[in-house]
This record gives C-alpha cells, structure tokens and sequence, in this order.
C-alpha cells in the first residue's frame, strides 16, 4: 500500500477548520476528489484497502463535524 498518510492528515485538517455547511460540502467533495483518485489508480488494492482504512474514517470523521455545526 502506499502511504497516503499526508493527505489524509491534510484532510482531516481540512475538516476540523469547517465552521458552516457549505465548508462541509466542500470537504465532502474533496473525500469524493481522493476517493476517485484512490480508484482509478488500482481498484483492487482500492477496494482490499482504501476504502476501508481511508475513506471511510474520512467520511465518518466528516460526519462528526457535520453534526457539531449543525
């Protein structure tokens, strides 16, 4: 696997600076941005390991926000 460790940290420091909605779909679009480069790449090794260790905590860390600010 390669690390994708920076840019999942960049993520989530996009995420924490959120304060409204409209941050928030923005983060979303940029999970959606790595997640289709993560596929596109290889979606053998997306699917045994991407999305399980990557995107989906992006996606519930995000989640999280979304519900602070709301």
């Amino acid at each position: 696997m390669k690390n994708y460790t920076e840019i999942e940290i960049w993520i989530k420091k996009v995420i924490n600076s959120c304060k409204t909605q409209e941050q928030i779909t923005t983060a979303n679009k940029l999970i959606n941005n790595f997640d289709n480069q993560l596929k596109n790449k290889n979606i053998v090794e997306y699917w045994r390991e991407y999305q399980y260790t990557i995107i989906n905590p992006l996606e519930v860390y995000l989640n999280k926000k979304r519900k602070e600010i709301l």
